[in-house]
């Protein structure tokens, strides 16, 4: 590389200062003075600065005189801040007044200093090469919030599709001549969430159901959860005899807590139309609740600790008789933890006494009332993932199927 390409080299490099003066005595002079340091770029008058900054490219710094004929400095700033292309530019004052208000309506106006005539070499100096830092570094922080803003995007456009496959882990709407009828609703509290609740329909008309909530929620339980989910339908589809206890071990084994840095509740249930009865163990999940048409209602409790903590034993597993009419309904404690503005939770209790009162009413209805009652306590929106799912059970020769679309 030759002196002359070496120069050309070292101006691309340097930051640009535009002068704007009337006076060619005060151009030359300024542009001794800051050559070495920068690119000059002279403009003899306002409509001549304006020009050079609409043909770009944009200046760093401007120097810019008060008082010239035609537009004057403070005209040529207004337009500047007019504009937001040049809005953030820093314009030094150059003025042979010193009237401090003179000074302050200037700054006012938008510039970022004032140089007063005569030029002192060292002030001119120390207050560009300030003003041209700031406005690096200005220029490097909005480069690297476009560059974050472009990955943000990037991110959520990968949210995006990362929650329809979380979505589409959600039951298909279940045929008419299944023994009952199925509705859910499911609601993490961001992108991604920890909640996954499934349905697994067997060949011999059995239906495995499940509720999962892994600790936490956001990216990395939602990767854990569909991990989960995905377990689960192997092992089922794996294996003719399916046993909610069963999978419960299988999984404890497959995602330990040292492995996951995570651990999760779990309730599976299967139920069997053909003896009327559902089997179920539950891991550390909130008890779902089997609502008799008959009246009372029952916890679904039998199982053991959360999956992930490991080497405690094996789970236990539930059984129960169900009539046709009966409920039954499965959530995460995302429900039950909402707050109203005095900080109480809807609870347990209250959910409970709520689906009592549903009793023999179809499982669209329940589910909106569910919903309907925890959106009227919220005081805020819930800060966990929230799913909650009711199964009708009918009797032989009734229609089954869900109000899903």
């Amino acid at each position: 590389m030759d002196g002359k390409d070496r120069r050309e080299a070292g101006c691309e490099d340097r930051s640009t200062v535009l002068i704007v003066d009337d006076e060619p005595i005060n151009l030359e002079l300024l542009a001794r003075v800051l050559g070495d340091a920068y690119r000059i770029l002279i403009a003899r008058s306002g409509e001549q600065a304006l020009a050079i900054i609409a043909r770009g490219p944009l200046p760093d710094v401007i120097l810019l005189d008060i008082t010239m004929p035609g537009i004057t400095g403070y005209e040529v700033l207004e337009a500047l801040q007019g504009d937001p292309q040049t809005r953030e530019l820093p314009v030094i004052f150059i003025t042979a007044l010193s009237d401090w208000e003179e000074e302050a309506d200037g700054l006012a106006r938008g510039a970022v200093d004032y140089i007063t005539k005569p030029f002192n070499s060292a002030v001119v100096r120390a207050r560009v090469g300030t003003h041209a830092k700031l406005k690096a570094r200005s220029d490097q922080l909005a480069a690297q919030h476009r560059q974050l803003q472009v990955q943000q995007r990037q991110i959520e456009a990968e949210l995006r599709v990362a929650s329809r496959v979380q979505q589409s882990l959600l039951p298909d709407p279940p045929p008419v001549d299944v023994g009952y009828t199925l509705d859910w609703y499911f609601q993490p509290s961001a992108v991604l969430g920890g909640d996954v609740f499934g349905a697994i329909p067997l060949d011999d008309g059995r239906v495995v159901l499940y509720m999962l909530d892994v600790s936490g929620h956001g990216v990395a339980a939602a990767l854990v959860s569909v991990s989960v989910a995905q377990s689960i339908r192997q092992w089922v589809a794996e294996r003719r005899q399916v046993s909610p206890a069963a999978i419960l071990d299988a999984l404890d084994e497959a995602f330990p807590l040292e492995r996951f840095d995570k651990f999760f509740t779990l309730m599976v249930v299967i139920y069997d139309p053909a003896a009327g009865e559902i089997r179920y163990s539950n891991a550390g999940h909130p008890p779902g609740l089997l609502i008799r048409e008959r009246g009372g209602s029952l916890p679904l409790q039998a199982g053991g600790l959360p999956v992930g903590v490991g080497g405690w034993g094996g789970y236990e597993e539930g059984r129960l008789a169900v009539a046709e009419g009966d409920l039954l309904f499965l959530y995460t404690d995302g429900l039950v933890d909402v707050e109203d503005a005095a900080g109480c939770p809807l609870s347990a209790e209250t959910l409970e006494r709520a689906l009592r009162d549903w009793r023999g009413c179809s499982v669209d209805t329940v589910i909106q009332g569910v919903r309907r009652m925890m959106e009227d306590h919220a005081d805020q929106p819930p800060s966990d993932d929230v799913t909650f799912a009711c199964l009708r059970f009918l009797g032989a020769g009734q229609q089954g199927g869900s109000t899903k679309e």
